[in-house]
C-alpha cells in the first residue's frame, strides 16, 4: 500500500512539473508575442552600437540587438528558477 501511495505521490510531482513546464512555456510566448507585435528589440546595454568599417571612410552603426533565442532562454532560466516540487517534499517530512 505505501508502494502505491509513494507511486501516487512521484505521479503528482511529475505532472505539476509539466503544469508548470507549460505554464512557463505559455509566459515565454506571451512576452516574445508582445515584444513582436509593439515592434520592441532588446539590445545590450553595455555596448548598444557597433560601429561598422566603410571603404570609403563614412560610418556605419549597427545595433547590437539580442537574439529571440537568447531571450526565450534567459526569461525560461528566471522563471524556472527555484521551482521544485514543493508538496513533494512537504509529504515526505510530514510522513517521517
Amino acid at each position: 500500500m505505501k508502494a502505491l501511495c509513494a507511486q501516487a505521490q512521484i505521479n503528482m510531482c511529475r505532472q505539476r512539473k509539466l503544469e508548470e513546464r507549460q505554464r512557463i512555456m505559455d509566459i515565454v510566448e506571451l512576452l516574445m508575442q508582445v515584444l513582436k507585435s509593439e515592434n520592441w528589440g532588446v539590445y545590450y546595454k553595455n555596448q548598444p552600437i557597433q560601429p561598422l568599417e566603410m571603404q570609403d571612410g563614412n560610418s556605419l552603426y549597427k545595433v547590437n540587438q539580442v537574439d529571440e533565442c537568447d531571450v526565450e532562454t534567459a526569461i525560461d532560466q528566471a522563471l524556472t528558477k527555484g521551482t521544485p516540487c514543493k508538496e513533494a517534499s512537504q509529504t515526505n517530512s510530514n510522513q517521517s
